[in-house]
């Protein structure tokens, strides 16, 4: 019992608010839940096996291998030869033969190294690729956070008014009460009370399925009252330089065509390389009066170069400076598409505000009109279809000019989007 104070004290503290979501933050979230974003491990490892793979060509080759024949004859002289004994050569229809080869490379003029630079050029775009198929997550996250915003503040405009409305019920009772007002003007406000009831039910299923979803996109789950940071319009021009993924795509693409430069410069490279045989052979390959089962060794120095390709290389080359200039091409067909949805995106976000600064001028003459209304219907001069439509008039405005401010911060952070800043 000595810990119930303590206890009720913990208890009395406040509940730790919601710590807010900020956008970059939904970003992240969103790119680490998708399954997609586990390709990038995969894809390092993935090329370390195969760099591993390219990097054991500069260790020593090392095979077994075994062959028997039989033939149908065998070489014969026309004449007797000299040997010691008078005796002929016999040589036999059959050949076995069994070795162990090691090849080892001296010198592959670089072949090796441009594969790995080729190599880690794929990787490169592989990632750049993988970055450009997530980028179009930060779009779905501005479609839910917009889209549980414009609810919320529906909700705020429709509990307000019902919240008026039910003091104008009371007002209606009292003067139905003192046979001021017709009980018809009670029953037309009630009725209106209950589809208010209606529609703020109606958003709730909304907003809680919009929640829902962003749950899922990121992952985590989205408290009702939770908070999202945004970044608010700036009056400063964004910088003009794009940061888009899809240019570091384009540049990683071009880099992978350098490092094939390389391998074809590689190959017009002589090679150089050791090599060693041993094993056993009958009859043997090294002495051909030995018709037994014997041993052999034999070992070198192989040269090798291709110096006549009849132009392969430089087709090659010219291959490639074709696909780099197709490359630029569509790098320079991007950057246009994104300098014309900017370009209408700043024309949107300009013919904003006018419409923002008449809405609130269109609400503030709609309520002077309903707070007469509202005075006409205590004084019995006003019916409460009068004051239904009025009120609703008042939220439509109010709603109108809460979508025109949303759309403002939404294009706005489109506009970051596609220009990569966010």
């Amino acid at each position: 019992m000595r810990y119930l104070p303590f206890l009720c004290l913990l208890l009395a503290l406040p509940a730790r608010a919601q710590e807010p979501i900020q956008l970059e933050q939904a970003y992240s979230m969103a790119e680490q839940t998708h399954p997609l974003s586990q390709q990038a491990g995969l894809l390092r490892s993935a090329s370390t096996l195969r760099q591993e793979q390219i990097d054991k060509a500069r260790l020593p080759q090392i095979s077994w291998n075994a062959q028997a024949s039989l033939q149908s004859e065998v070489v014969e002289f026309p004449f007797e030869l000299p040997v010691p004994g008078g005796a002929g050569l016999d040589l036999p229809l059959y050949r076995f033969q069994t070795t162990a080869d090691a090849q080892y490379s001296l010198y592959d003029g670089g072949r090796i190294e441009a594969k790995l630079e080729a190599e880690a050029a794929q990787l490169a775009v592989s990632e750049a690729q993988l970055e450009v198929e997530l980028e179009p997550l930060k779009a779905q996250v501005n479609q839910y956070v917009f889209g549980i915003l414009l609810q919320r503040e529906r909700m705020h405009i429709l509990e307000s008014g019902l919240e008026q409305l039910e003091g104008r019920i009371a007002q209606v009772e009292a003067g139905v009460e003192y046979g001021i007002l017709l009980p018809g003007e009670l029953s037309r406000l009630q009725a209106e009370q209950l589809r208010l009831q209606s529609e703020i039910i109606q958003v709730k299923s909304k907003r809680d399925a919009l929640r829902g979803g962003l749950a899922v996109l990121l992952g985590q789950d989205v408290p009702e009252g939770v908070e999202f940071e945004l970044p608010a319009p700036a009056a400063e021009m964004l910088p003009s330089d794009l940061q888009r993924p899809e240019l570091k795509l384009f540049e990683q693409q071009q880099q992978q065509l350098m490092a094939g430069l390389l391998g074809i410069e590689a190959d017009q490279r002589p090679t150089v390389g050791a090599f060693l045989q041993a094993g056993f052979g009958a009859p043997n390959p090294l002495n051909f009066f030995d018709n037994s089962l014997s041993p052999f060794a034999m070992g070198g120095v192989r040269f090798s170069w291709n110096f006549v390709d009849w132009g392969k290389a430089d087709c090659s080359r010219q291959l490639l400076s074709l696909q780099r200039e197709m490359i630029g091409q569509r790098q320079a067909a991007f950057t246009t598409q994104i300098e014309r949805q900017e370009v209408q995106i700043r024309t949107e976000m300009a013919a904003i505000d006018p419409l923002i600064a008449q809405g609130q001028d269109i609400i503030q003459l709609q309520e002077e009109v309903l707070q007469q209304i509202d005075a006409q219907l205590r004084e019995g001069t006003a019916v409460a279809a009068d004051y239904i439509t009025q009120s609703a008039a008042v939220r439509q405005a109010q709603l109108q000019v809460e979508q025109y401010r949303l759309q403002k911060q939404q294009l706005y952070i489109q506009l970051l989007t596609l220009k990569g800043i966010l």
